[in-house]
């Protein structure tokens, strides 16, 4: 199982919850949750795989945004993940729901329409967009 499988688990279980888990030094939190993050703490989004983002918190930095997860009154879990020990979870607040429904901001935004210059249809995108602004 990958890291990403088991994050996806993990949302699945906790589907209203904001999911965090620590991964190196940062806690990472993806799609739904990622969003809502930075939409409301203005967190930067990058990509975790295909339509798909994340956000991550360093380490140093988690109580910080903790509190103001809680003041914004959401609901969350956070875990501590170590291969040796395994899967641990560290704090839980139990708050209002996650309604997010998006995944992901804009891909094209994040990864940037340059990284699909060979794709035809992304071609044909950023054309499109090109002409729509002049």
């Amino acid at each position: 199982m990958s890291f990403s499988q088991m994050a996806e688990v993990l949302r699945m279980q906790n589907k209203e919850k904001i999911i965090l888990i620590k991964l190196g030094v940062f806690y990472v939190a993806i799609g739904e949750d990622a969003v809502l993050l930075h939409n409301n703490l203005k967190l930067k989004c990058t990509c975790f795989k295909q339509n798909i983002c994340k956000i991550g918190i360093p380490i140093n930095s988690l109580e910080k945004y903790i509190e103001k997860i809680e003041n914004l009154g959401y609901s969350y879990i956070v875990y501590n993940f170590k291969k040796e020990e395994g899967l641990q979870e560290i704090k839980e607040f139990k708050g209002k729901a996650n309604k997010e429904k998006n995944r992901n901001i804009n891909c094209l935004q994040c990864k940037g329409i340059e990284r699909y210059q060979d794709d035809k249809y992304m071609e044909a995108l950023r054309k499109y967009y090109e002409q729509k602004r002049r």
